[in-house]
């Protein structure tokens, strides 16, 4: 896998996580009657943040350490390659999350409501 394709994969997943998180706000903020303001969505990223940090390493763990044991005979990832990699894409996507809320808290604070 390339590393462009990495962090454009990566970078979409947070994207998406992010544009979740400001519907979310939205809705929130037109149930009750309240300015909208970027600080919701920026709270909102900041467990994800946290959740998609613990699974990546959780996952980057089980990475097998000899190049020989992370394909199986027909050259196929095993197992525990393929989980690796997926933990190496959550770790990526969760500091694109972090750099999103930093940019959502920013934005509150120039924009405040």
């Amino acid at each position: 896998m390339s590393r462009s394709k990495l962090i454009l994969e990566t970078w979409i997943i947070a994207s998406l996580l992010a544009f979740i998180n400001v519907i979310i706000a939205m809705v929130i903020h037109l149930s009750t009657a309240t300015n909208f303001d970027f600080f919701t969505a920026a709270n909102f990223m900041i467990p994800e943040f946290g959740l998609l940090l613990v699974i990546g390493a959780c996952l980057m763990s089980r990475q097998p350490l000899d190049d020989e044991k992370r394909f199986d005979s027909q050259g196929n990832p095993v197992r525990s390659w393929r989980a690796a990699l997926l933990g190496q894409k959550a770790l990526l996507a969760s500091i694109f999350l972090l750099a999103f809320s930093g940019l959502f808290f920013i934005l509150g604070m120039v924009f405040p409501p």
